[in-house]
């Protein structure tokens, strides 16, 4: 008796083993090699962002063209980028497998799965493969969260940022003041604003004495950061023309297509 129960437990394995593997979820190598492929592909706007982001520091607080403040930015996107954009991908939209329950408990294939294109919205290669749109979204979105996390006043990164600009200004701070010079400088900087179709011009350097106020400077560099700055990575990957400079459809789907 037990001979045969041991056989049965045998031939249920084997059955089990040879049902095709497309029924999986995306897990181990497939998830870290698409999370990377993702991150490699990434990195040809990530530089291009950070050009552009230099490029307005310069501009902005009379910075030489040399000076890389926005690498303190990329550095700490390296370290959180892998872990912000799996999680993206899986599990908060893709996962699991793609099998469903039935009436009496059973899970069975839904039509069309599994195969290189499950049209349901799972955790397999296929079901990826068929939603690469929404996975294109996902990664670019991604992206722009993180940009917003590592540009607020209070992160380290910004603070990196800022100490890297202030050493390159040419100006200093501005001398303590009393509350008379403040509201002079107050009315002085308020005339040094000048606002066109909503957006905010200022330098963040007074014009008195040709020095900088610390709390007005902090509010510009946050403004270059966290508003320009995302605002102008929709441009680098092209969203009016379907994100096209940040898909790489093709490659893509082969990696993802390697995994069964």
């Amino acid at each position: 008796m037990r001979f045969y129960n041991v056989l049965a437990f045998l031939c249920t394995f084997l059955a089990v083993s040879l049902l095709p593997q497309s029924a999986s979820a995306c897990e181990g190598p497939c998830i870290t090699n698409i999370t990377n492929e993702y991150i490699e592909r990434y990195a040809t706007p990530m530089k291009t962002l950070m050009d552009r982001t230099n490029l307005q520091l310069a501009t902005r607080f009379n910075l030489s063209s040399s000076t890389n403040c926005a690498s303190h930015l990329k550095d700490a996107y390296t370290k959180v980028a892998y872990a912000f954009l799996e999680n993206a991908i899986f599990p908060s939209y893709f996962h699991g497998k793609c099998q469903q329950p039935t009436a009496n408990g059973t899970l069975v294939d839904p039509p069309g799965c599994p195969n290189p294109d499950c049209p349901v919205v799972c955790g397999t290669p296929g079901s990826l493969v068929h939603f690469f749109p929404v996975l294109r979204n996902i990664t670019f979105k991604a992206h722009e969260d993180i940009f917003t996390l590592l540009t607020k006043q209070d992160s380290e990164s910004f603070q990196d940022v800022k100490t890297c600009v202030l050493d390159a200004m040419p100006t200093k701070k501005c001398p303590k003041e009393s509350a008379h010079d403040k509201r002079s400088i107050s009315r002085l900087f308020a005339a040094h604003i000048s606002r066109s179709s909503g957006r905010r011009t200022y330098s963040g350097i007074l014009p008195r004495e040709n020095c900088y106020d610390d709390a007005i400077f902090e509010q510009d560099l946050f403004y270059v950061l966290q508003h320009n700055m995302v605002q102008m990575w929709p441009g680098v990957c092209d969203a009016r023309n379907g994100l096209r400079n940040c898909s790489w459809e093709k490659p893509i789907k082969a990696v993802i297509s390697g995994f069964k």
